[in-house]
């Protein structure tokens, strides 16, 4: 398990909270590869913590899906499944359509501007993969309409979900499926910024259901292979 450089934990943060951002980041960023196996020691020495906090963080990321513990065996980052991954992708863009739908009347002149500033950064979706590591893509379109809804039952299911989306993604084998659903991007951010949220919910609806799916379809080729 080749552990990225990193400096020591930070004395503000407690330390488990630390350890499980550390290795989340890594996870979702694709430093630790979907598969790799992890070894306490070596996270250890890379955070420079004691093995409670390790495995602390690590049951943490277990219950979110993104590590894999058999006892007395191994602990690994889980693979990417395409099946778990569609019924995830659905599950997170129908969260996104209520959530777009119910606050586009609420938006401010402040939350149009961040989305248009989103949607010209995004043009094609030839690079929504750096938009989606950079966390553009999450805090710049779907955290705008999340922030402004404030409710703290769904920020906590996409604090729970989505990073599992991100990381896939961001491992994507190619810009398909960001260029399918650049279009259908842009026409949410119309709507909304028109104040039309049945139609920037459908838009969304596409963006998920027409463009992100397409990323299922490339892992499940990828894993046949």
């Amino acid at each position: 398990m080749p552990v990225p450089i990193a400096e020591a934990v930070s004395p503000r943060r407690l330390i488990r909270d630390e350890v499980f951002v550390r290795l989340l980041d890594a996870i979702v960023d694709g430093d630790l590869t979907p598969g790799e196996q992890l070894y306490d020691a070596e996270i250890e020495k890379w955070v420079g913590v004691s093995r409670t906090p390790v495995r602390e963080a690590l049951n943490q990321l277990a219950a979110m899906g993104l590590v894999e513990i058999m006892p007395q065996k191994r602990t690994r980052v889980t693979p990417i499944d395409p099946e778990r991954l569609r019924a995830l992708i659905d599950t997170v863009g129908s969260l996104v359509v209520g959530i777009v739908r119910d606050a586009t009347p609420l938006l401010t002149d402040g939350d149009k501007d961040a989305l248009r500033a989103f949607a010209e950064r995004m043009g094609d979706g030839s690079d929504m993969a750096e938009l989606v590591r950079e966390r553009v893509l999450t805090d710049g379109f779907v955290g705008v309409f999340l922030r402004r809804l404030d409710n703290r039952t769904l920020a906590k299911l996409f604090t729970r979900h989505l990073p599992e989306v991100r990381r896939a993604l961001i491992a994507a084998p190619s810009s398909q499926a960001f260029e399918k659903g650049a279009p259908y991007v842009a026409a949410a951010v119309d709507a909304a910024v028109a104040g039309n949220g049945a139609k920037a919910a459908k838009a969304v609806s596409d963006f998920w259901n027409k463009g992100l799916v397409t990323v299922v379809d490339e892992f499940g080729t990828k894993e046949a292979r």
